[in-house]
C-alpha cells in the first residue's frame, strides 16, 4: 500500500514538472516577442504551474506594528551621534579599634572633669562606619548637526551620607565643606575641526570651554586651544583662565604652547612652555629606530634656573613578547617647584588659613631606572624593575622627603588554565636615611620615616559566560622597620585581603562589588585594630 502510495506521489511530482517545462517552452516565444503575448498571460502561465504552493500566511496582528515616519531634521540623529558613560560607586567603611590610645594619647571615652589624667577623652575620633556616594559622568556629541563640532562634559558628583564626626579616622576632603558634598564640572568644550575639504583649516581644530592641555605643566584652565598640524610640523596653542575647586588664586591667566617639527626618519624635535607667575619650558629630542628601538630626552627650566634633564631608550619589538624600558633623570637643581607649578599663586580664599604647604627645599638627585617584559611560553609572562636613586650633594643633604633609595621588584604572570590569571610580585624599597642620633630639635623630623619594605602580594582572576563575569580574588603582606628620634620599630607588619566580583549585564551595563580588608598597626595609629572597605558600583554607557 505505501509503495503505491509513494509510486502514485512520485507519478504526480513528474507529472508537475513536465507541465511546468511545457509552460515555460510555451511562455519563452512570448517572453521573446511581447507582441505576441502580453505580461499578463505569462502571470497567468505561472499561477497555473504553482497551483500547489502553500497559501501565504498574513503575520500575527502583534508584528503590525504603526512605523512612524522617517524625520529629517535637526535632532532626527542626535541619539546616533550621542554618546554618554555613568560610573556611581556606594563606598561603605568600617573600622574596628583595639582598645588603645592613639599616638596623641586620644582615647573612647567623652569628655569628662577636669584632671582626669588616662588620657585625652575623644569619642568622635573612634567612629566605626562611614558611607561615601560617587558618582562620575561624561556625555556629549560627535558631528551632530555638523561634522566639524564635537562636544563634551564631565561631572564629578561626591556626597558623604553619614555624619563624619571631628576627627574620625574616615574624614575626608567632602567634610572640609558645606553640606559635605560637592559637584564639580571637570570639563566642558566644544571642538570645531577641519575636514579634509576645508583648505588650510582642514587640519586644524579650535577647543573652547574647561579644558585641560598637557604640555611643560598641566594646564587647567577656561579658555580656548588652538591646533595645527602640517607635513613636517604641529602647533598648539592655548590660554585662559585657571580654574581650581579648592581655592580663590590671585593669579588666574595662564598661557602657553606645544610646538613639535619631524626632522624625518623617525626623528623630531619638540618645544613645550606654560606661563603662570613663573614660566615652565621643556625642550626634547626624540629618534626611532625601526622598528625596535625608540630614544627620548628633554631638558627643563623655570625661569632662567635648569631644573632637570631626562633620557629614556625603549625596546619593543613587534612580536610583543619583550618590552624594554630604560631612563636615566638627574635633578639640577633645587629651583624647582616643591609641590606643583600653581603652589607660586596666592590664595584669596579665606577658609584656606594655611596658605602653602611647606615641604622643604627640593635636594637635587640623580635616578636610574630599568623596567622589563617577557613572554617566556604562550602561558607566562615574567617582569621586574629597579630604581636606583642618590643624592647628588651627598646624604647630609637628605630630608623626610628628599632621600637615597633602591626599589626592586619582581612579577609573574600566569594563565595557568583557559580564562584564568594569577598575578605574583614581590617588591622590596630600601632607604638610605642617617641615623637620627645626634637630632637636638623636636621637630627635626629629616631622619625619621621608613628605612625597608617588603610585600608581597597574588592575585587571581577568573571569567566566566565567555567574560561576561569576573571574580578576583588576592592578599598581600607587608614589613616595615621605622626609625625616629626617639625609637627603632623592625618588621612591623600588615596583613590584608581583596576580593570582587564584576558582572557585564548587557553590552552597556556592568556592575561590580569590591572588597578589602587590612589590618593595621600601632606605628601609624594604635587605635585601628582593622579596616574594611566595601564598594558596589554600576556603569552604563550609550
Amino acid at each position: 500500500m505505501s509503495q503505491r502510495t509513494g509510486g502514485g506521489t512520485r507519478l504526480f511530482r513528474s507529472c508537475r514538472s513536465a507541465a511546468g517545462l511545457l509552460a515555460l517552452f510555451v511562455g519563452l516565444p512570448a517572453a521573446l516577442y511581447p507582441q505576441a503575448a502580453s505580461r499578463a498571460d505569462i502571470r497567468n502561465a505561472w499561477d497555473d504551474v504553482l497551483v500547489n504552493v502553500a497559501a501565504k500566511t498574513p503575520p500575527h496582528s502583534a508584528l503590525l506594528v504603526d512605523q512612524a515616519p522617517a524625520s529629517t531634521g535637526f535632532g532626527s540623529d542626535f541619539a546616533r551621534h550621542f554618546f554618554f558613560h555613568s560610573s556611581t560607586e556606594y563606598i561603605r567603611q568600617e573600622v574596628s579599634f583595639s582598645g588603645l590610645p592613639t599616638n596623641g594619647g586620644v582615647i573612647d571615652l567623652q569628655r569628662g572633669p577636669l584632671g582626669f589624667t588616662g588620657g585625652i577623652p575623644f569619642r568622635e575620633a573612634f567612629q566605626p562606619n562611614a558611607d561615601h556616594l560617587y558618582s562620575f559622568m561624561n556625555w556629549g556629541t560627535r558631528g551632530w548637526g555638523s561634522e566639524r563640532v564635537n562636544t563634551n562634559f564631565s561631572f564629578r558628583y561626591r556626597q558623604d551620607l553619614s555624619h563624619v564626626e571631628p576627627g574620625s579616622p574616615e574624614l575626608t576632603i567632602l567634610n572640609a565643606f558645606g553640606a559635605n558634598r560637592r559637584l564639580e564640572l571637570l570639563s566642558g568644550t566644544a571642538e570645531i575641526h577641519g575636514l579634509p575639504g576645508d583648505g588650510a583649516f582642514s587640519r586644524s581644530s579650535l577647543q573652547i570651554g574647561r579644558q585641560y592641555v598637557y604640555g611643560a605643566e598641566l594646564a587647567a584652565l577656561d579658555g580656548a586651544q588652538y591646533s595645527h598640524s602640517g607635513s613636517r610640523y604641529s602647533v598648539t596653542l592655548f590660554g585662559g583662565r585657571r580654574f581650581t575647586y579648592y581655592g580663590d588664586p590671585e593669579q588666574r591667566a595662564m598661557g602657553g604652547g606645544n610646538l613639535r617639527f619631524n626632522l624625518g626618519g623617525g626623528a623630531g624635535l619638540e618645544y613645550q612652555t606654560l606661563f603662570y607667575v613663573r614660566g615652565s619650558h621643556v625642550v626634547g629630542f626624540y629618534k626611532r629606530f625601526e622598528p625596535d628601538w625608540y630614544f627620548k630626552s628633554n631638558f627643563k627650566w623655570i625661569g632662567g634656573a635648569p631644573v632637570d634633564y631626562r633620557a629614556q631608550i625603549m625596546y619593543a619589538p613587534p612580536n610583543g613578547k619583550t618590552n624594554v624600558r630604560a631612563s636615566f633623570l638627574h635633578k639640577l637643581t633645587d629651583d624647582d617647584f616643591t609641590y606643583d607649578y600653581t603652589i607660586l599663586a596666592r590664595d584669596r580664599e579665606s577658609f584656606n588659613r594655611f596658605p602653602a604647604l611647606v615641604l622643604g627645599p627640593i635636594s637635587p638627585w640623580t635616578q636610574f631606572v630599568v623596567d622589563a617584559h617577557r613572554e617566556l611560553i604562550p602561558w607566562v609572562r615574567v617582569g621586574g624593575s629597579f630604581w636606583i636613586r642618590r643624592l647628588n650633594d651627598g646624604e647630609e643633604d637628605q630630608g623626610p622627603y628628599d632621600t637615597s633609595f633602591e626599589d626592586y621588584q619582581v612579577n609573574v604572570q600566569v594563565y595557568p588554565l583557559r580564562d584564568t590569571e594569577i598575578l605574583l610580585e614581590l617588591h622590596q624599597r630600601n632607604t638610605d636615611r642617617l641615623s637620627p642620633l645626634g637630632v637636638t630639635q623636636f621637630d627635626d623630623i629629616s631622619r625619621a620615616g621608613e628605612t625597608k619594605m617588603q610585600d608581597i602580594s597574588g592575585e587571581v582572576r577568573r571569567s566566566f559566560i565567555g567574560g561576561r563575569l569576573l571574580l578576583t580574588g588576592g592578599a598581600f603582606v607587608r614589613r616595615f622597620n621605622f626609625q625616629n628620634p626617639f625609637f627603632y620599630i623592625d618588621n612591623a607588619r600588615v596583613f590584608g585581603l581583596l576580593g570582587g566580583v564584576s558582572a557585564r549585564l548587557d553590552p552597556r551595563t556592568r556592575l561590580y562589588f569590591d572588597y578589602s580588608l587590612d589590618d593595621d598597626f600601632f606605628v601609624f595609629r594604635p587605635s585601628i585594630q582593622r579596616a574594611q572597605v566595601l564598594r558596589l558600583g554600576l556603569d552604563w554607557r550609550y
